[in-house]
């Protein structure tokens, strides 16, 4: 397990929402490039993994039309509540991951 390597992901996601571009396309990249490649069996503990498996499906639940893909058309589709949501969600996560590596390593 590479609680690290979640926790690289994650601030690479929660930086890409504070970026340029409107929520969709922040919330898209933000999955896309950063928390897509994280591997729940490997990366996220066992107690995390359906906090984080509920993430993923969130933004990948509706099929696409067409080139784009399940995030795309997933975030197209869902309204700015939602939309905003999905986005703490990902900083709460972020959050999480935050406080398990200061626990293990005897800052908390």
């Amino acid at each position: 397990m590479s609680l690290s390597y979640a926790w690289e992901k994650f601030h690479t996601a929660v930086l890409t929402l504070a970026g340029d571009g409107n929520i969709k396309e922040r919330l898209s990249n933000a999955f896309i490039f950063s928390i897509d490649h994280i591997k729940a069996s490997e990366d996220i503990p066992e107690d995390l993994r359906e906090q984080f498996e509920s993430l993923c499906d969130n933004l990948t639940r509706i099929d696409p039309v067409g080139n784009e893909g399940k995030v795309q058309a997933t975030v197209s589709q869902i309204d700015s509540f939602e939309l905003s949501k999905t986005a703490e969600d990902i900083v709460s996560f972020y959050d999480t991951i935050c406080r398990r590596l200061a626990l293990e390593d005897g800052y908390l």
